[in-house]
């Protein structure tokens, strides 16, 4: 009866195990394909001049059995796909083996199949190139600049399949600013680019090394605004520059703390070819705004142009008549009062020049609020005087005047 009940008891526990815990099938993908001994089949004598051209690309997918508690939890990173290069005889294939990586799995998971069995390969002849290394910063934040002070190699030799190594445009790596901390140095990975910037793989290529050491200094940032400077702009005669537009006109720049506090502006100087005269449209020109900041002093901004369009106008007269009583006069002096008879006229007619947009857009002397300043007279009678012109704050443009006004200035 005991034997009876113990068999009895098993298999209820068979029963129940195999309800709860069932024997069942998934499909794991993105195991990645590796090579081993690699290096020993490139190092023997025959294969000096040869390099591996694996033309097997991508990822190996796999479909395992066991318990659903087994299998429960595992991705592609449990397990391990690989071609050894000991098993290569020179038919171009190598087996590609797949296996768990935990003694415990490999004991109670099966692999039932998978995406793929053989690694091509083809022997091909090799190169050897030296190739610049480039790290880029990522993740900076937007009030710092990222410095890469020091990369611990500039250069980096490459070796692999002719056609593969003479695609490499460079070896590129990212040092992320959000995980230095406050160590400014981080070990950052290499991979080959080709020159349009796609990542190119690495499994056809020997780099001397994987990873370059990278120190970074953080700068702080400001925004200046960019001017364009017209001294030496020539123009023809008889016209003049009426408009200047620049995109962007503020840009972010950074540099040190004892620099940074001293760059306000960017100038640009505006040096065309020929000198200028009025067309149908603007002339144009960009400028790359790195060729115009201080050593020691970086672009922040993304893009690194401005375009300038200027606009050019004829220079042009117009005469503006006016009553006497529109003339402000300044600093009269004490015990004199300003006079005009009958004989004097109560009207002034001024001469004004300037480009024609804006000489047309005066229509009267309010607009230019004319005035003449009296701090030399110091006598009654006749003075002939300067008229000036007070546009600073009207946005009327560079209009200019060389009219005077003949006052009669009377003791009171």
């Amino acid at each position: 009866m005991k034997l009876l009940s113990f068999v009895l008891a098993f298999l209820i526990w068979i029963v129940i195990m195999s309800l709860s815990d069932p024997v069942t099938t998934r499909q794991i993908d993105g195991i990645t394909l590796e090579t081993r001994h690699k290096d020993d089949f490139n190092n023997l004598e025959e294969n000096a001049n040869l390099s591996i051209d694996i033309l097997t690309k991508g990822t190996v997918s796999i479909k395992v059995s066991g318990s659903r508690s087994e299998l429960e939890g595992l991705t592609a990173s449990d397990f391990v796909a690989y071609a050894d290069f000991n098993d290569f005889v020179g038919i171009n294939a190598i087996p590609i083996n797949v296996e768990a990586r935990s003694e415990n799995t490999r004991k109670n998971v099966n692999i039932d199949w998978q995406s793929m069995t053989v690694m091509q390969v083809k022997l091909v002849k090799s190169k050897e190139k030296l190739i610049n290394v480039i790290v880029e910063p990522v993740n900076v934040p937007d009030d710092k600049y990222a410095l890469t002070k020091s990369v611990s190699s500039n250069l980096l030799q490459v070796t692999g399949p002719e056609e593969v190594v003479d695609k490499i445009s460079k070896l590129g790596g990212y040092v992320d600013i959000s995980k230095l901390g406050i160590n400014t140095w981080q070990q950052v990975t290499l991979k080959p680019y080709d020159k349009d910037g796609n990542e190119m793989d690495v499994a056809s290529l020997e780099l001397a090394q994987t990873s370059v050491l990278v120190e970074v200094e953080m700068l702080p940032t400001k925004d200046v605004e960019v001017i364009i400077d017209t001294d030496e702009t020539e123009v023809v005669n008889g016209f003049g520059i009426y408009k200047i537009e620049l995109a962007p006109q503020i840009v972010r720049i950074a540099a040190s703390e004892g620099m940074i506090r001293n760059v306000n502006t960017i100038h640009i100087p505006l040096v065309p070819d020929e000198p200028l005269l009025k067309q149908i449209k603007p002339y144009t020109k960009d400028f790359d705004i790195n060729k115009f900041l201080k050593e020691g002093v970086y672009l922040k901004s993304e893009n690194n142009i401005v375009s300038v369009s200027v606009t050019v106008e004829p220079i042009t007269e117009k005469e503006i008549v006016f009553d006497l009583t529109e003339l402000n006069v300044l600093n009269m002096p004490e015990g004199f009062v300003l006079h005009q008879g009958e004989e004097e006229g109560t009207t002034i007619t001024m001469v004004i020049s300037g480009l024609k947009p804006d000489i047309d857009a005066i229509t009267s002397a309010s607009d230019l609020r004319p005035s003449v300043d009296l701090k030399e007279v110091t006598k009654a009678g006749k003075h002939t005087l300067p008229i000036k012109l007070n546009i600073a704050d009207r946005n009327l443009g560079d209009i200019t005047t060389e009219s005077k006004a003949e006052l009669t200035i009377a003791e009171q």
